[in-house]
């Protein structure tokens, strides 16, 4: 029964895990901020892996936490991606994501421009639509890095301090304890 729980726990934790690790490979091996690929994310599909979107004028769907755009189908079959894959395994979505960041990259530059056409695509009449993607983009990832920031200095102040390690474990203990 102990290694029922136990496998139960760690399938539980490599689940929720696995996303972000994910993120940080994919944004690894295609130089991308995992950051970056995780805000379009949360922009796109509040992080759902499920996440469909069949409401486009122009006929075509989004699906996984990329959202990925059915336009993108062809290319993908080079690399046995299929819409199932995308729904069933987050790091094929998720890598997939980067991929068509990096293309995008590739051909009009790292900038935010590019970024925002991950969203509307490359043409010229969608420029206002693109750059107010980007901004919402930007404002997800500033928040992504300045919680990373905190985060880290959260943790180098107690490795730096052992003492504040305790003092903040017990206060929040000690809230925890007024809460109930």
């Amino acid at each position: 029964m102990k290694w029922y729980a136990l496998l139960t726990l760690a399938a539980v934790f490599s689940a929720q895990a696995s996303p972000e690790m994910c993120f940080n490979k994919a944004g690894r091996d295609y130089g991308i901020d995992p950051l970056l690929l995780t805000a379009i994310s949360i922009q796109e599909s509040r992080l759902r892996m499920d996440a469909i979107n069949n409401h486009s004028a122009h006929k075509t769907e989004d699906v996984c936490g990329m959202q990925i755009n059915s336009s993108h189908y062809p290319a993908l079959r080079k690399f046995e991606i299929t819409r199932e894959r995308l729904l069933k395994e987050p790091c094929t979505c998720i890598y997939t994501g980067a991929w068509v960041l990096a293309r995008n990259f590739q051909a009009y530059g790292k900038n935010w421009d590019s970024v925002g056409m991950y969203n509307t695509g490359p043409s010229p009449k969608l420029i206002k639509q693109r750059r107010v993607y980007a901004n919402l983009i930007k404002n997800i990832y500033r928040i992504l890095l300045a919680t990373q920031i905190i985060q880290n200095n959260q943790t180098a102040q107690r490795d730096i301090n052992p003492l504040l390690a305790r003092s903040t474990a017990s206060e929040n203990t000690d809230a925890k304890r007024n809460n109930q």
